[in-house]
C-alpha cells in the first residue's frame, strides 16, 4: 500500500510538470490565452456577446463546448467502459502535443488552442489528486490555497497526529506547485530556442507518466490478486 501511494503522488507531480509545460505553452505562444482554463474564456465570450462580435462569440463558446466535452467524456468511459482513465488521457495527450505545434501562430490563438482546451480539461478529470488530497495537475489556484493552509495549520496545530496530517498536505500541495512551475519555467526558456515546437517536451512527462500507470496498475493487480494469512487462515486481500 506505501509503495502504491508513493507511485501515485509520483504520477501526479510527473502530470503536474506536464501540466506546467502545456499552460506556458498556451500562455506564452498563444497571446496569453490561459489553455487549461475557462474563466477567462468564459469573461471574454461574455464580452464577445455584449460586443455583438459573432466570429469571437463562436470561437469561444467552441473552447467551451470542447472543454465540457472533455469533462463529460472523463464520465462516459468510466462509467460505460473499463478504461482506465490515466491511460487515457496520456494516451490522448500524444497526439493533441504533436499537432500542436504545427499550428501556426497566425491562427486566431483560442482557436489554436483548441486540442489543449481538450486534453488539458481530460488531465483533470483522470488525475484528481492523491488519498484525501484533492489537487489539479492543470493551474495552481487551489493548489497555493491548499499550501498555505497546511503550512499554517501545521504552525499551530497541537495534536501529533493532526500535525502530522498538515504537514504531509503542506508538502504534497507545495510539491504539485514546484513541479507545475518548474514545467512552466522550463517551457519558457525552450519557446525562446525552438518557439512552437517547445510543446513537444511534453512528449518526456507523459511517456514517464504512462511507466509510472503501467508500474501503479500492476501493483494494485497484485495486491487484488496475492492471498493474506491471518492466524493459519487464507484472507481475501482489498480490493482497489
Amino acid at each position: 500500500m506505501e509503495n502504491n501511494q508513493k507511485l501515485s503522488v509520483a504520477i501526479h507531480f510527473t502530470m503536474a510538470f506536464c501540466g506546467g509545460l502545456l499552460g506556458a505553452y498556451a500562455l506564452f505562444s498563444r497571446q496569453l490565452v490561459f489553455g487549461s482554463a475557462q474563466t477567462a474564456n468564459l469573461m471574454e465570450l461574455v464580452s464577445a456577446m455584449i460586443g455583438r462580435n459573432l466570429p469571437e462569440v463562436l470561437i469561444r463558446l467552441g473552447a467551451v463546448l470542447i472543454y465540457g466535452w472533455a469533462v463529460a467524456l472523463s464520465v462516459i468511459l468510466s462509467r460505460k467502459t473499463s478504461v482506465n482513465l490515466k491511460y487515457a488521457a496520456i494516451f490522448m495527450e500524444f497526439p493533441a502535443v504533436a499537432v500542436s505545434a504545427f499550428i501556426p501562430a497566425s491562427i486566431n490563438p483560442v482557436l489554436a488552442l483548441y486540442p489543449v482546451f481538450f486534453i488539458t480539461a481530460f488531465q483533470w478529470c483522470a488525475f484528481k489528486g492523491v488519498g484525501d488530497f484533492a489537487s489539479s495537475t492543470i493551474f495552481s489556484t487551489n493548489n497555493v490555497k491548499q499550501t498555505v493552509l497546511g503550512f499554517t495549520e501545521y504552525c499551530f496545530e497541537k495534536d501529533p497526529e493532526r500535525k502530522k496530517y498538515q504537514s504531509r498536505k503542506a508538502r504534497f500541495f507545495g510539491g504539485t506547485l514546484v513541479c507545475f512551475h518548474a514545467g512552466v519555467a522550463v517551457e519558457y526558456l525552450a519557446l525562446q530556442l525552438i518557439s512552437l515546437r517547445a510543446v513537444w517536451l511534453c512528449f518526456l512527462p507523459l511517456a514517464a507518466g504512462l511507466l509510472l500507470v503501467r508500474a501503479e496498475s500492476r501493483d494494485c493487480r497484485t495486491e487484488a490478486v496475492l492471498p493474506s494469512f491471518s492466524h493459519g487462515k487464507r484472507v481475501q486481500a482489498p480490493q482497489h
